[in-house]
């Protein structure tokens, strides 16, 4: 996974997405402090920084995903 800096429109839909969701873990349901804006299809691979390509994760099921020990059917998306 290769890290990109992120610019401020990218930040917003990623604070944007937590907000959409209350926090909540789309995978285990868990609300926790801190969670994380997951792109459905990587930015890396040129996913777009929008709602409509972003889920709220929490940080164990954020690490699991991109361990390949988690899956995302992106078509319910």
């Amino acid at each position: 996974m290769a890290i990109q800096k992120r610019d401020n429109e990218h930040l917003k839909a990623q604070k944007a997405v937590k907000q959409r969701d209350s926090n909540e873990c789309e995978i285990c349901g868990k609300v926790p402090q801190i969670a994380n804006g997951h792109h459905v299809i990587a930015y890396s691979d040129g996913g777009p920084a929008d709602l409509k390509n972003m889920m709220t994760l929490c940080p164990e099921c954020h690490r699991a995903y991109h361990k390949g020990e988690i899956k995302v059917d992106i078509w319910r998306f």
